[in-house]
């Protein structure tokens, strides 16, 4: 029986989404996307979601610097799909005036993003966890937590599951860097030569135990995955 450890479930719908068909923003070269489309895959996509908890603190005056309702936000991302990756590599272009910049610029700027843009992953599957608060005390102890880890000390925190595979253990973690990206768990995408993840799935969940976060940690997320040419964005 499991222990009675507070654990996050975020649960990954994968199927064909309609997120494509009505935005448009898969459609179109990634350069092109404004900024509210990139925020928007990095959100509110197939590959992401949000889940934010609130407590509201009462009397009059009360509040953590003035505020009243106080919030935190976990966002959880497939860096491993290329439209994330892409939709980060958007959003600094945006910040950095890239469209506006001549070509010589641009190549210089195009440089520094392709390693994150090329990455790898067609032997892992990697989670992006990243945490908000307008609770600064909140937001450090979580920011603590997640750098103090170890891939060694997540194994017994982490985890995905798909109809196949109940708890596919953590292959490698990367602490938090100064970046929006955040904490990296990596999997595998082949257990034995068996893909960890297939076409026909329909669910895969992510779990996180994170200690002693005063909210209730049952939290689902409902993520969908596209194919495109045979090759699952995930």
């Amino acid at each position: 029986m499991r222990d009675r450890r507070r654990y996050f479930y975020w649960i990954l719908l994968l199927a064909l989404p309609a997120f494509a068909a009505d935005a448009g923003i898969l459609g179109k070269p990634y350069t092109t996307w404004t900024l509210e489309e990139a925020v928007e895959v990095l959100n509110q996509s197939p590959w992401a979601r949000q889940e934010t908890f609130t407590r509201v603190i009462g009397g009059i005056g009360s509040g953590i610097l003035g505020e009243k309702e106080i919030y935190s936000t976990f966002f959880v991302r497939f860096l491993s799909a290329r439209p994330v990756r892409q939709a980060y590599a958007r959003v600094k272009q945006i910040k950095a005036g890239y469209d506006q910049m001549d070509r010589a610029a641009k190549r210089k700027f195009d440089a520094a993003l392709n390693p994150g843009l090329k990455m790898d992953v067609s032997n892992w599957i990697v989670v992006a966890v990243s945490f908000r608060s307008n609770d600064p005390s909140l937001e450090l102890q979580i920011t603590q937590f997640l750098q103090g880890q170890t891939t060694e000390t997540m194994k017994a925190r982490a985890f995905i599951s798909t109809p196949r595979f109940h708890q596919v253990k953590l292959s490698a973690y990367f602490a938090p860097q100064d970046d929006v990206v955040g904490a990296k768990f990596v999997f595998p995408r082949r257990i034995q030569g068996v893909p960890v993840v297939i076409p026909e799935d329909q669910v895969v969940s992510f779990e996180l135990d994170v200690p002693s976060f005063e909210q209730d940690l049952r939290a689902n997320f409902f993520v969908t995955r596209m194919v495109v040419k045979g090759e699952p964005l995930l």
